[in-house]
């Protein structure tokens, strides 16, 4: 058959009709594009394979009955607080100065125009914890995550603040424990007693507030943050 032949065939036979193809390139040029939300995903999931390493000893295990997370903290509901050695009082890190906390972290460092200049400025990783007289204690950073655990006596309510999800933690103390984060190498809990906190999100930061104070007076302090 000569090539004239073929080509007066064509106009006879029916071809499949051609697939849009557009769809699945955008998809696949979307999936080659860095993503904000991959860093945080792996990250969380070195949150979670860190509280499985730090249960892994059954003395130490308590069923988890069920959790979730807010930036960088993950709350979770236990049926009895693990029977573990508490550390009364929580490592917030060397004491420095605000300049120099400052210098220390990439993130610009929120401070209170309600509770003025903290007695005290501690840094862990990157985080930034304040102290005040009375006990008061704000810590903030983008990349040092945590753990809240609560048992039966404790009272979670879950809030929206400034159009972010936030936790207010009441009631029975429960109980504190870092997980490690992008400063330094994942490693177990050390659980401390807390008291009554608020945990909320200022951009890409998640602030935590503990001490002898009620609901609204520590959404008041947390508002008072920029």
């Amino acid at each position: 058959m000569t090539e004239r032949e073929l080509q007066a065939l064509g106009a006879y036979v029916d071809f499949p009709p051609e697939r849009d193809l557009a769809p699945a390139v955008r998809a696949r040029i979307a999936e080659r594009r860095p993503s904000r939300a991959r860093p945080l995903v792996l990250a969380f999931a070195v949150l979670v394979v860190a509280v499985a390493i730090a249960f892994a000893v059954p003395p130490a295990r308590s069923a988890i009955l069920r959790w979730f997370g807010i930036g960088n903290a993950r709350i979770e509901f236990v049926d009895r607080l693990p029977d573990v050695t508490v550390q009364r009082s929580r490592d917030l890190g060397a004491r420095t100065s605000l300049a120099k906390a400052r210098r220390s972290v990439t993130y610009p460092v929120l401070t209170s125009r309600l509770l003025g200049a903290p007695n005290e400025v501690r840094l862990l990783g990157d985080q930034v914890g304040f102290v005040y007289d009375d006990k008061l204690v704000v810590t903030q950073s983008r990349g040092t995550f945590f753990t809240k655990e609560t048992g039966p006596g404790t009272r979670v309510e879950q809030l929206t603040f400034k159009g972010l999800p936030a936790v207010w933690i009441s009631g029975a103390r429960h109980l504190f424990g870092y997980i490690g984060g992008s400063a330094y190498p994942p490693r177990p809990v050390e659980l401390s007693l807390a008291g009554n906190v608020l945990i909320w999100q200022e951009g890409e930061l998640t602030l935590r507030l503990e001490g002898k104070v009620s609901r609204d007076e520590a959404l008041q302090t947390a508002r008072s943050f920029g």
